[in-house]
Parts: C-alpha cells; sequence; structure tokens
C-alpha cells in the first residue's frame, strides 16, 4: 500500500511539471512558421506603426490587390515574393466615440480566385497570417496546331528594306570603284546604285577622305532643288529654291575619316514629285567646309 501511494505521487507530481512548463490556454499559431491560419469571413485588426503579413498558398501569387479605403490602410503584394501581402494602417483611427475604422481588401490570384479580407482600426491582436484554399494544377491550354502569326504589310515592308540596305552596302564594300566621281570640300563621293522598293528609293554610295587631314563628316542630306528662271537677273542653273526630303534610312559606316579612308553608305527616301525644272540633290560634306559639299543628281 506505501509504494502505491508513493507512485501514485510521483505520477501526480509529473503531470503538475508538464503543466507548469507549457503555461496558458493553447494558440492557433502554425506549429512550423508560427502563422496564424485566418478562417473565414477574413479579418484582421490593425494599428499604426505595425506591418502586418499575410500568406497565400505557394502554389498561387497574387496579381493585384484593390482597398475600399486606401486613406486609413496601405496594401500591397512583397516585390520579391508575391504570396506574400503586407498592410499597413497609415492613419490614426477616429475617436473612441466613432465608429471603428474598417474597409475591406480584394486580393486577385494568378488562380482567378479573389480572397476578400476585412481590415478593422484598433489594436493588433497578430501580425503573421496564412489563408488556405485549394489551387488547382491549372496552366493555359496549347494552341491546337494554330499557324505562326503573320506580320502585318509594314512589317513586311520594314524586314525587306533592312535586307536590301544591308545588301547595298555589303555590295559597295566589296567591290570599290576605281572611276572618278565627284570632288568637294576634300571628298570624293561615288554613287553606286539605286534600287526601288514600292514608293521608296535607296541609293547607295562611298565617301572618301581625299587630303591628308582627318575629316568630320556631316550627315548626308537630300533635296529637291528647283531651278531659278531665265532672266538677266539671274544666272543661268542657279536655284531658285531648296526644299529637304526627308531620309527615312541614313547609314554611314564612319562619321570621321582618317586621309584615303572612305565610308560606305545607303540611303532611303521616298522621292518627291517633282516637275523638269526640279533636281532630286544627295550631298554630303566635310563638316569644316559644310558650304562646299559634294552633290550627285539621284533624278
Amino acid at each position: 500500500m506505501t509504494k502505491f501511494l508513493y507512485f501514485t505521487v510521483l505520477f501526480l507530481c509529473a503531470i503538475a511539471g508538464i503543466a507548469q512548463s507549457q503555461p496558458g490556454m493553447p494558440q492557433e499559431h502554425s506549429a512550423d512558421n508560427g502563422l496564424v491560419p485566418l478562417a473565414a469571413p477574413y479579418t484582421i485588426s490593425t494599428a499604426p506603426h505595425f506591418a502586418v503579413l499575410v500568406q497565400f498558398p505557394r502554389a498561387d501569387s497574387i496579381r493585384r490587390i484593390a482597398l475600399g479605403d486606401s486613406n486609413y490602410f496601405l496594401a500591397e503584394a512583397d516585390k520579391d515574393d508575391p504570396h506574400y501581402a503586407i498592410i499597413k494602417q497609415i492613419r490614426a483611427s477616429a475617436a473612441k466615440s466613432n465608429p471603428t475604422i474598417e474597409t475591406n481588401m480584394l486580393v486577385y490570384m494568378a488562380s482567378g480566385r479573389v480572397v476578400n479580407i476585412m481590415l478593422r482600426a484598433g489594436k493588433v491582436a497578430d501580425t503573421a497570417y496564412s489563408v488556405d484554399y485549394p489551387v488547382p494544377n491549372w496552366k493555359p491550354a496549347a494552341p491546337a496546331n494554330d499557324p505562326p502569326a503573320v506580320p502585318d504589310e509594314s512589317v513586311k515592308r520594314e524586314i525587306a528594306r533592312a535586307e536590301l540596305a544591308n545588301k547595298m552596302l555589303a555590295d559597295v564594300k566589296e567591290v570599290r570603284k576605281k572611276d572618278a566621281g565627284i570632288a568637294a570640300g576634300g571628298l570624293m563621293l561615288r554613287f553606286y546604285r539605286t534600287e526601288r522598293l514600292g514608293e521608296l528609293a535607296l541609293v547607295s554610295f562611298d565617301i572618301e577622305n581625299t587630303t591628308k587631314d582627318v575629316i568630320d563628316l556631316e550627315d548626308p542630306r537630300m533635296n529637291l532643288v528647283t531651278a531659278a528662271e531665265k532672266s538677266k537677273d539671274h544666272k543661268k542653273g542657279a536655284a531658285a529654291k531648296i526644299e529637304p526630303v526627308e531620309l527615312v534610312q541614313s547609314e554611314v559606316s564612319a562619321k570621321q575619316l582618317r586621309p584615303g579612308e572612305r565610308a560606305v553608305c545607303v540611303i532611303a527616301f521616298k522621292p518627291p514629285v517633282h516637275d523638269s525644272d526640279q533636281q532630286v540633290l544627295l550631298s554630303v560634306a566635310n563638316r569644316a567646309m559644310a558650304d562646299h559639299p559634294a552633290t550627285y543628281r539621284v533624278e
């Protein structure tokens, strides 16, 4: 009997020891990550100077967040891990006599689910929560043998122009003309060829530095030149009007030339409608002698 009483006392002491080692009521925190599981309908208490975190399922991610009242609350998805939302109360709630400030937060998820959480300004209960729900293993259906997208006409024209311009540049680079070109301002301009592509004209040419100095080139220009009327007051062939023609493309392999060096070039433009007394002129100038450009009549 004495032994029985002895073991009974030991058993009761052990129970008391366990109870003392785990004081208080059991909490709803997850044992693994310390998050408080939220149960529907979802409600979170907030307070100024605190950030509240809400974790959503790993298989889902936040697309956007909408707040009913953004004057008191701020909410955003974590930039590095969008299955977390961070909530802050940015203003203190009104006096105690007034109703508690609260609003709803709509969280739009990648899975298509919309999670509605009520935010209530007051006293923070916890700062880390979790929302759990099943996420279907959904993937967008693959197109059923859809043909590849066909580029529109404008894209086709751009591709064709780029390919033709590259070919014309390569031809000028590979085959160097030996015939005399047009000399002016220390430059030698040699025309190679003109190609038409729809409403555009492409012109290829090269420019050579014929001086003993380094030359900086001006950008190529196209001008529509109208000759002056023949009269005693005007020199024959003098230009009465010069109108610039917009270049769609201008490719020059080098803007600075050492002595004897040349640049290969191609330009593209829309030829203007013009009369017989008008000429379309290509001009390239040495920057130091810009008023003496080398010019070539394209048409």
